[in-house]
């Protein structure tokens, strides 16, 4: 929560429940100005009664000469007051009554019984869950299997990635003005490949007519310009254009914050052109942290309210996407051009995990994203888009940023904004940013995760004249990474394929992300449980990464998640059929009819782009969160489990695929706060931990896997044709 220094009315609420009468404590954290007061009021209301009242922010908490305030003048702070809670249903509120000496700004709430836990930092306490895979990650305990190791590993055919204009991997990079400038020049009065660097003197006196060059003479790199440079360059005559034809090179336009202006008639030949002769060549428009550069018309096209459903915001959201990139391309281009969803490479950070699925239904066929060192779980961010791009056929590919917070590292002077004009903003700088082990870790983590591309953000940032002193003009710590990245590339081509054998099951429309802003869905959908029960069964699949969140923050620490199952995962979604014909790069039109309530007939190629047929591939599919709107998936998911495959879902999963349960599902609840493992040939377990409902069944065929004391099972497993389903 957040207020300003002069509010004096305002608020919001939480409702949970407690599990148990007694004595707790309330923890708050928030920010704690030295020297001022940031009054707010926190209340617990039970049966329509006030059982805790306490103001907090009255007086400093936080030691004054705390190195964090001695910085900002402020810091986060934990507070607490003890609070006697009966068993049942709560509501806290945390109100602003009164104006304050500062902002309020609220970051979390913790009530715990162990009145001796003190929080340290962003640590959350050590819940039962975070407790076993603990010990888990430790042991290794020998588990019983719950899938069977197949006979055969091939690759499935979803798995193998298409070709980008005819290659396995590339690199497209943000190409220097006075490169094209200087293309037309004799070989040896100029640099042989396309390149960028600073200061460009220094790089054309050092490499002009050399064919040894570092980076740049890469068969990965593919040149990039700039969407504001594109009416110049894709002239007849230009010598982009001579590069174009006697390379036959692919290429791409960076269209962050930018725009062209042609002529009608130099508009049009440039759509021809792009959609003609370069066609096959043309990647498509990079669009860096946003899905296409519209963003100025959502206040007057975009429509969203939280009373919608999260299906209808992604239908608005859809609508309002094709038609603002539909008057965006054929404004410049001045003829109709449609949204050209096949050629955008939209490279979000935040959001990427909302929308990966959904953009590459809308007919992104190579899809980016960018993660940053702010962003915790890598790996789990890949699974989402990996995943998006196997399901609908597509690539992905990385958007390299150095970014930590407002900081990056760069040895540039160009970007490097290390003085007191930015202090409360952007500091670029040498070590300001996340470390050089972060930017050679994404590098490989992506190449080996199956990107089939990757961008650097800026690309003049890997060569340097270092100083005091006279020192050669040479890669800079940056560069000699991404050189070493780049031969490394060169010579291991055959990569393989990243085995998944797990994939999660989610609602097309689910829109989580667990880092957006202000982190509700779609930016106005209220969290709810389904979004809770996604970040925490994420969260066990990349364990350690729900306890990494909470130290201290640095560039590898939250990123690069050392998960004890490894990267085994993608994320698919349940979508209903679509006519989608066979996706051919480099036509501009993809052909897509209405959804309807069943999958419509259509011959073995059409079939195979009906993205649920995805699930084949995957020994297991998880069922994550709650899954709504037409049922048609559960006809899919059945033949699944029917031919082999394992199912894992919960019972508030379960109505639509009772049928394959072998349970009965009573409707009474009961509580306990331990379990017993009954699977054959396990050791004894601690299953204790926290009060937690069950919903009670009965077995109607299904085994028990896993029983509270009083032997109502907890966790079943059901034969079906060749398959498996865990409840």
């Amino acid at each position: 929560m957040a207020a300003s220094a002069d509010e004096t009315r305002g608020g919001l609420w939480q409702n949970v429940e407690v599990p148990r009468a007694g004595e707790y404590k309330l923890w708050v954290r928030y920010a704690d100005w030295t020297g001022k007061s940031e009054n707010f009021l926190v209340r617990v209301m039970q049966q329509d009664h006030e059982v805790f009242r306490r103001e907090f922010g009255a007086a400093d908490v936080i030691d004054p000469h705390d190195e964090t305030s001695s910085y900002w003048g402020w810091s986060f702070a934990w507070d607490s007051a003890p609070a006697t809670l009966a068993k049942g249903p709560a509501r806290i509120l945390i109100e602003i009554e009164k104006s304050a000496g500062a902002r309020r700004q609220v970051d979390c709430l913790l009530i715990t019984n162990d009145l001796a836990y003190v929080p340290n930092g962003r640590s959350k306490p050590d819940f039962a869950a975070m407790r076993y895979l603990r010990e888990f990650s430790s042991t290794r305990s020998a588990l019983s299997p719950l899938i069977e190791a197949p006979s055969r590993r091939d690759v499935p055919a979803a798995w193998q990635r298409p070709k980008i204009a005819g290659r396995d991997f590339l690199m497209p990079w943000n190409i220097t003005r006075e490169f094209w400038k200087l293309y037309d020049k004799p070989p040896a009065e100029r640099p042989l490949y396309p390149f960028n660097a600073e200061p460009i003197d220094e790089f054309v006196k050092m490499y002009a007519g050399q064919k040894d060059v570092p980076i740049f003479d890469s068969k990965l790199v593919v040149p990039v310009i700039y969407i504001n440079d594109m009416a110049e360059l894709l002239k007849e005559g230009s010598s982009f254009r001579h590069y174009l034809t006697e390379t036959k090179s692919p290429f791409a336009i960076l269209i962050n914050y930018g725009a062209a202006n042609f002529s009608e008639a130099d508009g049009q030949a440039a759509w021809e052109l792009l959609n003609g002769e370069l066609r096959e060549q043309f990647l498509g428009w990079i669009s860096g942290e946003s899905v296409g550069y519209v963003w100025e018309e959502a206040p007057q096209f975009l429509k969203l309210a939280p009373e919608m459903t999260r299906a209808q915001m992604l239908e608005a959201l859809r609508v309002f996407y094709s038609d603002a990139l539909k008057r965006k391309w054929s404004a410049i281009f001045k003829t109709p051009t449609g949204p050209m969803w096949e050629k955008l490479i939209p490279a979000q950070s935040t959001s990427s995990t909302s929308y990966a699925h959904a953009l590459s239904e809308w007919g992104v066929r190579l899809l980016g994203m960018e993660t940053s060192a702010v962003q915790p779980m890598t790996a789990m961010r890949i699974a989402f888009t990996r995943g998006a791009a196997r399901q609908y056929g597509g690539n992905f590919l990385y958007y390299h940023a150095p970014n930590f917070g407002d900081t990056a590292t760069t040895f540039t002077k160009q970007q490097n904004f290390a003085g007191p004009d930015n202090f409360f903003h952007s500091r670029y700088g040498a070590t300001m940013g996340p470390s050089l082990s972060w930017y050679r870790k994404s590098y490989y983590l992506y190449y080996m995760s199956g990107a089939s591309a990757i961008y650097l953000e800026q690309g003049f940032d890997q060569f340097f004249k270092p100083a005091p002193g006279e020192h050669p003009f040479q890669l800079n710590p940056l560069g000699r990474i991404t050189d070493e990245f780049m031969k490394f590339a060169g010579k291991h081509p055959d990569r393989g394929v990243p085995y998944t054998p797990i994939a999660f099951l989610l609602d097309p429309a689910h829109g989580w992300e667990m880092t957006d802003y202000p982190q509700w869905p779609f930016g106005v959908s209220q969290i709810n449980r389904s979004d809770r029960a996604l970040r925490e069964l994420l969260g066990a699949a990349y364990y350690p990464g729900p306890v990494r969140e909470g130290e201290p923050a640095s560039g590898e620490r939250q990123t690069f998640v050392p998960g004890i199952f490894g990267n085994i995962f993608d994320v698919i979604v349940a979508s209903e059929a679509l006519r989608i014909p066979p996706v051919r790069r480099g036509v501009t039109t993809i052909v897509q009819s209405p959804k309807e309530s069943s999958p419509p007939a259509v011959d073995d190629e059409m079939k195979y782009r009906q993205p649920l047929n995805a699930i084949d591939s995957y020994a297991a599919i998880v069922i994550g969160g709650r899954i709504e709107g037409p049922l048609t998936w559960t006809q899919k998911v059945t033949e699944y489990v029917e031919k082999g495959g394992v199912l894992v879902l919960n019972s508030a999963q379960a109505k639509p695929l009772s049928h394959l349960t072998g349970v009965w599902i009573t409707g009474a609840t009961a509580e306990a706060d331990q379990a017993k493992c009954l699977a054959p040939g396990e050791s004894k377990q601690n299953l204790s931990g926290q009060m937690f409902r069950y919903d009670r069944i009965q077995t109607r065929g299904a085994a028990v896997l896993m029983a509270a004391p009083n032997g109502d099972p907890l966790v079943t497993v059901n034969k079906i044709g060749r398959g498996e389903v865990i409840l």
